[in-house]
């Protein structure tokens, strides 16, 4: 059975792949959210956003130019939509604005596709990639190399589609075969982004973003500076954020565990410089982890 579509009458943002957004029942009828500030707005005054009646404001989202409705989100003297476009204006601004419509609007719906199969770990992508920008404006890397690791994060996992729902999905453990099909999907990924001529270098990232620094990683065991340095970004988020979210086999740890963890394989699972960068931009990631944010 698919998954529902689920759009937060509020902010318009499509809620499906949240494990347990804020939820109401106004007339009977149930309402999901992304946040509870739009739950709050909307409990404030339900017919504003049930109604075909709203006055337009001629307000617009500074990042995705949906007409915002007394300005949901704002910072920096301008209005969002929704923390996910003030997320994207924050790191990326005008960078953003060069790629394509079309690039963006393709990688987006390719985003929620992996993330609805996998809908167990929510909005696993998103999260990583708002690490990733975090760290990655820490470390100094701006305009286009910015771009393609936000492309890069966001993508991580499309080989997955190539995956059988029975090794995906699968609660327990993996086979020895069905892992061996499961360490393809970098493998798939890469190929299937990399003709796309504006995501050739998003490409390498997607290929490489289960590379270890050690040489122990898949799929073709690259080691320390032979790996992209999007990549071995991605791998300290990437984990980041699988210890810091509650998983069917696991729960969550305190960004404090998390960071120990991390700091422990410096050398040998992650790069030492990363892991170096990371303890610099603790106080921004862990505000982020707090809120898990999108």
């Amino acid at each position: 059975m698919g998954l529902t579509t689920r759009i937060d009458p509020v902010c318009k943002m499509d809620v499906s792949g949240l494990n347990d957004p804020e939820t109401t029942v106004y007339k009977k009828n149930p309402y999901f959210f992304c946040s509870e500030k739009c739950r709050d707005r909307f409990l404030n005054d339900p017919d504003l956003f049930i109604s075909e009646t709203k006055k337009p404001t001629g307000i617009y989202c500074k990042a995705c130019r949906t007409e915002t409705y007394d300005g949901f989100y704002i910072k920096d003297n301008g209005p969002y939509c929704c923390e996910k476009c003030y997320f994207r204006d924050r790191f990326l601004g005008g960078v953003l604005e060069k790629m394509e419509g079309i690039y963006l609007a393709t990688i987006e719906a390719f985003v929620k596709a992996i993330d609805a199969r996998e809908h167990e770990v929510g909005d696993h992508s998103y999260r990583v990639t708002q690490f990733a920008m975090i760290l990655s404006r820490k470390i100094g890397i701006t305009g286009r190399d910015l771009v393609d690791i936000y492309c890069g994060s966001l993508l991580h996992d499309i080989g997955k589609i190539g995956i059988p729902d029975s090794i995906l999905l699968k609660q327990g453990k993996l086979s020895e075969e069905e892992t061996s099909i499961m360490a393809q999907h970098p493998e798939t990924g890469y190929r299937i982004i990399n003709h796309i001529g504006y995501l050739s270098r998003v490409a390498d990232i997607i290929h490489s973003h289960h590379e270890l620094y050690d040489g122990s990683g898949y799929p073709r065991g690259l080691k320390g500076t032979e790996i992209t340095l999007g990549a071995r970004i991605f791998a300290v988020c990437d984990t980041l954020d699988a210890l810091t979210v509650d998983r069917p086999y696991r729960k969550a740890i305190p960004f404090k565990e998390a960071k120990e963890y991390i700091t422990s394989v410096s050398g040998t699972r992650f790069d030492p410089r990363v892991v170096d960068e990371f303890l610099r931009a603790e106080d921004d990631l862990e505000e982020f982890v707090a809120k898990i944010m999108i």
